[in-house]
């Protein structure tokens, strides 16, 4: 037997066969069978690895615009749902929309495409650096909201281009396919958005301070009933989590009807946010699609409530 990259290829008696295994690092390989591998093995000429890299390229800006238009008429909504347009027209903001946009856009795709978390953070950054940086100079003044906007996407290309030449063979040679299972598994997510989306149309100005305490007695009434909750360190968790975020409910009550109050509630989401991701990545106490939605939804909805508390 004779290993070769990306793949393990038997002698047998009727030829050769190919067992799939995981790539170079870069996300989990396609499954190879006789004649495609994950990775070419044959030379390739410079013509056709260049034409790999610009199409690869061409793909990804591809993808970044069809984030932005399709994730930009949900802003709208949002927008009008919890009063806050004018804070969202602003070129500032409407400059850090535009990447959350790109961004989700490109993680889901990529990661679709069977690329690894550290190629996709890599691409999301390169993405994001040319706006980080002329927001900067448009806050100091050195640069107009036409600046902003089109050196933003100008810069954005070869920044994309300078991630992808950081990882060659991820971009030329990796064949990548679809990973349509891992797709079908993000439910989770759509039933956060869904929870967000009900939770926004009945307005967010209001939420009891008490949602916190709220959500957080999820776990323990949750691992009682599954009898999740095993072992005197995982009871001492659970017991420390729930007296933090009673402590956060308190807080989040004194300070009732004020902005303060308000930001409160919504540092307790994003608590509860990294509580639910600790979870779901140790698959403990409760169901990991429940861990899964809350994060989205604990997320999401914290972003809400300091946009409505925050907007004029």
């Amino acid at each position: 037997m004779t290993e070769t990259t990306g793949r393990v290829t038997a002698g047998t008696a009727a030829g050769s066969m190919t067992v799939p295994v995981r790539g170079d690092g870069t996300g989990d390989t396609a499954a190879a069978v006789v004649g495609h591998p994950a990775h070419d093995t044959a030379p390739v000429s410079r013509a056709r690895t260049v034409g790999r890299f610009l199409a690869h390229l061409a793909e990804m800006v591809v993808v970044m615009v069809l984030g932005m238009l399709a994730l930009a008429p949900a802003w709208d909504l949002a927008g009008v749902a919890l009063g806050v347009e004018a804070a969202l027209a602003r070129p500032d903001v409407g400059a850090v929309v535009m990447v959350l946009d790109m961004v989700a856009a490109m993680t889901v795709w990529m990661r679709l495409r069977r690329h690894g978390w550290a190629a996709i953070g890599e691409m999301n950054a390169a993405m994001a650096a040319p706006f980080a940086v002329l927001l900067a100079l448009f806050w100091a003044g050195f640069a107009t909201a036409g600046d902003l906007m089109l050196w933003g996407h100008v810069l954005m290309v070869p920044a994309m281009a300078g991630a992808m030449l950081l990882r060659p063979a991820e971009y030329t040679r990796h064949v990548h396919g679809f990973d349509l299972a891992w797709l079908a598994r993000r439910w989770p997510v759509l039933l956060g958005l869904a929870l967000l989306a009900l939770t926004i149309a009945g307005g967010v100005g209001g939420l009891p301070p008490w949602l916190i305490l709220g959500v957080a007695l999820v776990y323990p009434v949750v691992g009682l009933v599954r009898r999740s909750i095993r072992g005197r360190s995982m009871v001492l968790l659970q017991a420390a989590g729930l007296a933090v975020f009673a402590v956060v409910a308190l807080l989040a009550t004194a300070f009732a009807g004020q902005d303060t109050g308000a930001y409160v509630v919504a540092a307790g989401l994003v608590g509860h946010a990294v509580w639910d991701a600790f979870h779901h990545r140790a698959g403990a106490v409760v169901w990991r699609w429940y861990a899964e939605t809350c994060v989205v939804y604990d997320l999401l909805l914290a972003a809400a409530v300091v946009a409505v508390t925050f907007a004029p």
